[in-house]
């Protein structure tokens, strides 16, 4: 598994091919018309969810869904805000600029087990998928759910974020989960160090990663089938936590084949978004707070896994004068 990604062309592939581990597909890849026939063929919806912690990040938000918008009932069934805040009516401006949108309150409906968990990204990821499946009685095991970073810079964004992810999905059989990759122009600090400490670990799945054109993207697209196996953390741990659970075959996704077959990633350019601040205020999260989330959730993955012991150093007895 060492060595760069391959490049995956679909017209040069059929579409039950099994297709190389962490496979490249260039952004560009899918027609959106076609995108649209297939998933009509297969009778499976597809949701694209924006988490959301605070309403100040509406008006960014609101550039995104207008270049989204000319795919909604076409290709996007449904465009969801799974909203981390206590006051969902904060987006009325937004859900009346777009009706196609509906707001998640996910502070207000945590499913059962997850009641007093702290919340974050991954919990709000949770308690929507939990709600699609539960209350919205979406089961179909090949539906697409979509996820997306609300504070993307308009500048970098446009509608192949989307189309390409689902694309590969609907059109590969064996696909069941799209890393959306990109370049960043500036930023990706955290992101280079988790490259480091991974090229450490003595596994041929976590060495499988460096694969990857950026690992700590927050935006990947994958069926209902994946995300129902995907043990999710309830804060920044949870991109993390999905590419060792592909890395250390946890999913399942296919008897007799490794669960990284089954994850392509899909370049769509450069990519920025709003930085956080490198330490963290009582009103932002900085960088460190999220570094120490994702460095926790690795070293609690690997020692699950084995693949890693911590251990206390004994203490010499003080010596006597």
């Amino acid at each position: 598994m060492s060595g760069p990604p391959v490049v995956i062309r679909p017209p040069d592939w059929e579409r039950g091919a099994q297709l190389p581990a962490l496979g490249l597909i260039p952004g560009g890849s899918f027609d959106p018309e076609v995108v649209s026939r297939l998933k009509q063929t297969e009778g499976a919806p597809v949701h694209l969810v924006f988490p959301l912690r605070h309403a100040r990040g509406a008006g960014n938000l609101h550039a995104l869904l207008l270049m989204l918008r000319p795919l909604f009932g076409s290709l996007i069934d449904q465009v969801w805000i799974a909203y981390g805040g206590d006051r969902p009516a904060a987006l009325r401006r937004l859900t009346d600029a777009f009706p196609q949108v509906k707001v998640f309150p996910a502070a207000l409906r945590l499913p059962p087990d997850q009641q007093g968990a702290p919340r974050g990204k991954g919990a709000a990821m949770r308690a929507f998928l939990y709600h699609l499946m539960v209350t919205e009685n979406v089961t179909h095991p090949r539906a697409v759910v979509t996820f997306i970073d609300a504070d993307i810079r308009p500048p970098y964004f446009h509608p192949r974020w989307v189309v390409d992810p689902v694309g590969a999905i609907l059109w590969f059989q064996a696909v069941e989960a799209a890393k959306i990759v990109y370049q960043r122009p500036r930023g990706g600090r955290l992101n280079t160090m988790l490259r480091s400490l991974l090229a450490l670990v003595p596994h041929a799945g976590v060495q499988a990663l460096q694969k990857l054109a950026y690992l700590l993207s927050g935006e990947m697209a994958g069926t209902l089938k994946f995300w129902s196996r995907l043990p999710v953390k309830t804060g920044f741990g949870v991109e993390i936590l999905t590419l060792l659970s592909f890395a250390l075959d946890h999913l399942g996704l296919a008897p007799g084949s490794p669960d990284l077959e089954h994850l392509v990633q899909v370049y769509v350019g450069r990519m920025d978004h709003l930085h956080a601040p490198l330490t963290s205020t009582p009103r932002k999260r900085g960088l460190d707070q999220m570094a120490g989330t994702v460095f926790h959730t690795l070293m609690e993955s690997l020692m699950a896994a084995d693949l890693l012991r911590w251990q206390t150093p004994v203490m010499a007895p003080p010596v006597m004068a």
